[in-house]
């Protein structure tokens, strides 16, 4: 009976090593993927994710807790290449090791920090600037795993980042914003009295959702719920409710095909639960098809970026 106990636990152990083994060779083939992305920020959050799968799944886990961070951390590789998926922090809270007996490590993750929110807001934010922001992530983890004991490790980890921290700031000690730099356009008031008409409302993307995101920020909220409002004064019930997502030309077209139907679906979800009828609702993404507005550049500059931003749209159409 204990040989076969024993056989049984040997049976599970290997399937579970084959599981993780599995995580580190889909973070090697999904890289190409990673590599292929326009914005550079965007693409190192994706390359510094499928670095950190395939380490975690390198790593002897004693905590069951964190059993499971290097599929969170592919997870989140795959949310930044394709969207296909929600992020996953691979943390639960940001633990402090003791300032009294730490305090070198205080002073390195209060310099990460620092160096990240530098960076969030520099129009020069660059790859390395993304690959920084996914390492912080592992840095922190390896903290709040052994929050509550009297050991710290993670150091290794802290120092990989810290020398990316280095590179970071240095390109951004050297950035120079575009003298021409176009600014966001301001959303525009909501004015839809006269929608039922069959021409198209276009509401700005960049307005309603945050970076490469089909949820609804709290502003995007606002704007639907008056237009809501718009459209239950104007009809009791409408024939056809005619909803179509657009972005711009950066990414793949997959990406942006699915993007753009992502965020037609969460207006058209939201119109619904204001209430809003119609006996059919026609609901489309575009992906980068028909621009409003042609800008010059190959590359994902905050200038281009900003000219481009028209083509990023949600069009509604009601009949």
């Amino acid at each position: 009976m204990k040989k076969i106990l024993i056989a049984s636990a040997l049976l599970s152990a290997l399937a579970s090593v084959q599981a993780f083994a599995s995580i580190g060779s889909d973070a090697e083939a999904l890289m190409p993927a990673a590599q292929r992305i326009a914005n550079p920020y965007q693409r190192g959050l994706a390359e510094g994710w499928l670095d950190i799968a395939a380490r975690q799944d390198s790593h002897v886990l004693v905590s069951s807790v964190y059993n499971d961070a290097a599929a969170r951390a592919l997870n989140n590789g795959r949310h930044f290449i394709d969207g296909s998926v929600p992020f996953q922090p691979i943390y639960s809270q940001k633990n402090w090791p003791p300032v009294e007996t730490r305090e070198k490590w205080v002073n390195a993750l209060k310099e990460l920090e620092r160096t990240n929110e530098r960076a969030a807001k520099s129009p020069c934010r660059n790859e390395d600037a993304g690959r920084l922001a996914a390492l912080t992530d592992e840095v922190w983890k390896e903290q709040d795993e052994t929050h509550g004991t009297r050991w710290v490790h993670g150091w290794e980890a802290v120092e990989r980042a810290q020398k990316l921290a280095q590179q970071v700031n240095k390109k951004l000690d050297q950035c120079v914003p575009p003298v021409a730099a176009v600014p966001a356009p301001v959303p525009a008031p909501v004015v839809v009295a006269a929608l039922p008409v069959a021409k198209p409302l276009s509401l700005s993307a960049d307005a309603l959702f945050d970076f490469d995101s089909s949820v609804l920020k709290p502003e995007g909220q606002n704007m639907i719920q008056v237009l809501a409002q718009r459209l239950r004064d104007n009809r009791a019930k409408l024939s056809v409710l005619k909803i179509d997502g657009y972005t711009d030309r950066f990414g793949s077209s997959a990406h942006n095909l699915k993007l753009s139907r992502q965020r037609a679906e969460a207006v058209q979800q939201a119109l619904l639960a204001q209430g809003v009828a119609a006996e059919r609702f026609e609901i489309n993404g575009f992906g980068a098809a028909d621009p409003v507005k042609f800008c010059p550049g190959k590359q994902a500059t905050p200038t281009v970026v900003a000219c481009l931003a028209p083509n990023r749209r949600v069009q509604i159409t009601a009949r």
